[in-house]
């Protein structure tokens, strides 16, 4: 496959300032020479993201996440290497260079294909929804049944699957998609090492076909509706709803319906409104509720909380069922919503009341007096807790508390937990300060791996444990002093670098490319960075001080350090082996062990 040249990475990272790229996700203040802002990988009031763009590294402090443009990109938007440099060479209108030619089909990656597949599956569902035969009764039922419009198809790409098995992948054969990426996308069930695209059937047959789209607005699955056209020979012919299994581009935990949609229509002060399925999801759209997102068939999960919160909305809106199920669900979801930090009221509809039904009849409106009795999840958690046959006793209330108490567990600010104590304390009419000493009281009692994590708001200071590591603050030395790296791989032995650990790997890497004159200087360090794991290393590196006044002096330290740590050790090992040998190889031990401790008498210099 052509890799992208060398000479259109380092342009893209000599052009694209690192702030640009990050801001989009994460709101960054000025910090000396560097930058920062609140995680975008996990939930916290303290800012631990810092930006160097001059070094063109990131790093979290929360999380441990960090890398250059590419880490970056690959993390929030969920690319592999290949496809962030291309990401970010659209975005900024730079012409990629390939070496041994530009890419063709055949050659792109595995996921690349997967995901042109899936559009080009998207629109041939659409065409087969609005000009085939077979679908007239879909479309009859889309617009009668479900009360959508024509419109409403055509812009959210709603499709329709036709009965016959192969259909789909004929259509595919036609197009030249790959058997390999059809194995992958979770369309079809096939043998293994299936290669005959007419051996491939489709996994949804006579079903009304909605695209579920990442954050990006790219097709990454499908949920596929029950219709009556669904054969009965379908393996899931009673289910009104089956969804894409998980590929190598759709986990459904982390992907929420809509959210493509709906973040572009959040204004600040605004809230999300999360509603069960796809179809009220678009139901909302239609009459104005843009803002509407929808989990995946299943429980909300911690992902896809995080992802809400990357947004910073007012609230999250849940429109749920008023009967125990829907009450249930909530309750479920309420640890996980405090832990993201989001502050969740829910919209609880009467009994038998389906969203859908009320949203078409009476449109936004509807909602209304749904958020003035809305309920917060303190509320709704003491009303779970109370009786509802009687007034509440003092021990109702105070297992009330205990409850929101374990809430209160996952709530990362210590400001938002006494505000929810206070509410709590409103709610259950009792005293506020003495709800507070409870709660503290009860958190003494707890283990203290069951408290909230504490934040970390500031990178470690220079006198950080791995700065005193040799080889750690070898290969900083080398990295930022690369003038004085020339003579060392004629200096060090390989054997006195622990080769466990990843600095150990990059420092023999370095230094085995010097020796080789494969690169001058570790001003060229890009071209030995193979995985997430080598940037996220590098940007380790660069996030830590360390003041050098001389630092070929430092160096010198260093490979002393090395070197006696080694030899000490080799010492010990030959003094053991001295005492159990036959006397005639204790001469030759001896030797060496004489050897070692006359060079540990002389310095090594640069």
């Amino acid at each position: 496959m052509p890799r992208i040249a060398q000479r259109s990475i380092e342009a893209i990272k000599h052009q694209v300032n690192l702030v640009d790229i990050v801001s989009p996700y994460v709101q960054l203040k000025r910090a000396g020479r560097s930058w920062k802002g609140l995680s975008p990988f996990t939930t916290e009031k303290t800012p631990s993201f810092y930006v160097h763009p001059d070094r063109g590294f990131f790093k979290c402090f929360s999380t441990g996440e960090g890398g250059d443009c590419f880490s970056f990109v690959m993390k929030m938007e969920n690319l592999e290497f290949y496809e962030a440099i291309e990401f970010i060479a659209k975005k900024y209108n730079i012409t990629l260079e390939y070496e041994e030619g530009g890419p063709s089909r055949e050659e792109m990656s595995l996921r690349k294909q997967i995901f042109e597949l899936h559009e080009l599956a998207c629109d041939w569902f659409h065409r087969q929804l609005v000009e085939s035969k077979e679908a007239a009764p879909v479309r009859t039922y889309w617009k009668e049944n479900r009360g959508f419009t024509g419109e409403t198809a055509k812009e959210f790409k709603i499709g329709y699957a036709p009965a016959a098995i192969n259909a789909l992948a004929l259509y595919f054969k036609e197009r030249g998609v790959t058997t390999a990426a059809m194995h992958q996308s979770g369309l079809f069930f096939a043998r293994d090492r299936e290669q005959e695209h007419a051996n491939f059937k489709s996994r949804f047959r006579g079903r009304l076909m909605i695209p579920i789209r990442d954050v990006q607005g790219r097709v990454v699955a499908f949920t596929a509706r029950q219709l009556e056209q669904t054969p009965q020979d379908d393996p899931a012919r009673e289910a009104k709803y089956v969804n894409s299994p998980e590929t190598p581009i759709f986990h459904k935990g982390r992907i929420l319906f809509g959210l493509d949609h709906a973040r572009t229509h959040l204004k600040e002060g605004d809230s999300f409104l999360l509603v069960e399925g796809q179809l009220d999801a678009i139901r909302c759209w239609t009459v104005g509720l843009h803002t509407a997102v929808a989990p995946q068939g299943t429980a909300i999960t911690e992902e896809q909380l995080a992802l809400l919160s990357r947004y910073e909305p007012a609230s999250v809106e849940c429109l749920l069922d008023g009967d125990a199920a829907g009450r249930k669900a909530a309750l479920r979801a309420l640890p996980l919503a405090f832990k993201a930090g989001l502050e969740f009221r829910f919209l609880l509809l009467p009994e038998k009341a389906d969203p859908d039904d009320l949203l078409r009849t009476e449109g936004a409106a509807a909602l209304e007096p749904l958020r003035q009795n809305a309920k917060s999840g303190i509320q709704l958690s003491i009303e779970d807790a109370l009786p509802e046959d009687h007034a509440p006793s003092t021990h109702d209330k105070s297992v009330a508390l205990r409850n929101i108490f374990e809430l209160l567990v996952h709530v990362p600010s210590e400001v938002a937990r006494e505000d929810y104590i206070q509410s709590a304390a409103r709610i259950l009419k009792v005293d506020a300060q003495a709800a507070l000493r409870d709660y503290n009281a009860a958190q003494r009692m707890r283990p203290r791996s069951s408290g909230p994590k504490e934040e970390t708001s500031a990178p470690p200071a220079a006198k950080d444990p791995l700065l005193t590591q040799a080889t750690w603050e070898l290969l900083w030395l080398v990295l930022h002093h690369p003038e004085h790296t020339k003579t060392l791989p004629e200096l060090i032995d390989y054997e006195w670098i622990n080769s466990d650990s990843p600095a150990a790997c990059m420092l023999s890497r370095i230094l085995a490319e010097l020796r080789e004159g494969l690169i001058d200087d570790t001003s060229e360090i890009d071209k030995l960075l193979d995985s997430t794991e080598d940037r996220q290393l590098l940007a380790d590196i660069h996030s830590r001080d360390l003041e050098v006044e001389e630092p070929v002096k430092q160096i010198e330290i260093c490979l002393n350090k090395l070197r006696r740590k080694h030899h000490e050790t080799r010492i010990k090992e030959l003094e053991q082996t001295i005492l159990n040998a036959e006397p005639a190889q204790r001469v030759g031990l001896m030797k060496e062990r004489k050897q070692l401790v006359s060079e540990l008498s002389k310095p090594l210099e640069i």
